[in-house]
């Protein structure tokens, strides 16, 4: 643990006390959340902050490995699936059934109903074109001379100091 200073452990006290009140303070909406296709970049991070969540917090939370298509068929329907899990042994988001490199999918009433309406929200919204931007000048003041010469002497030495002649 090298570099490990006391202020980290001041803010990992403030992560816990922050978790400890959102935990306690704010409603219960879900049962579980299941993230799947995560990048291991999150599972790096989920590593660190596990530990400062409540045990009741992290029950509701549960990375499944890949696409999670076996765990996730034990608590709904094959249709209800994101269509990434669908395809058999697929572990990428990134690869839908038409074989493009979209995770979006029409096949989905929630996703239809999205799209609809941003359909819609785009065609109640007129053009408009973007503004024009010019150009302008800008004069800069001329420092006076002792200033100029007390710049000059601070960049000749670090010039000497980065080309060693003036360890």
């Amino acid at each position: 643990m090298t570099g490990l200073k006391l202020s980290a452990l001041n803010q990992i006290k403030l992560l816990t006390i922050i978790s400890s009140i959102d935990d306690l303070n704010y409603p219960e909406k879900t049962n579980t959340h299941y993230i799947v296709n995560a990048p291991y970049i999150f599972s790096a991070c989920w590593k660190v902050v596990k530990p400062l969540l409540q045990e009741r917090t992290r029950r509701k939370i549960q990375v499944l490995p890949g696409c999670g298509r076996d765990e996730l068929l034990t608590i709904m329907d094959y249709s209800s699936l994101p269509h990434f899990c669908r395809r058999e042994g697929s572990g990428s988001s990134r690869h839908s059934e038409s074989g493009s490199e979209n995770c979006y999918s029409l096949d989905h009433p929630f996703h239809q109903g999205l799209y609809n309406h941003i359909k819609q929200q785009a065609r109640l919204r007129e053009a408009v074109e973007p503004i024009k931007q010019g150009s302008f000048h800008v004069d800069f003041p001329v420092p006076p001379d002792d200033e100029v010469e007390i710049a000059k002497t601070i960049e000749s030495k670090l010039h000497k100091f980065e080309n060693g002649n003036d360890v």
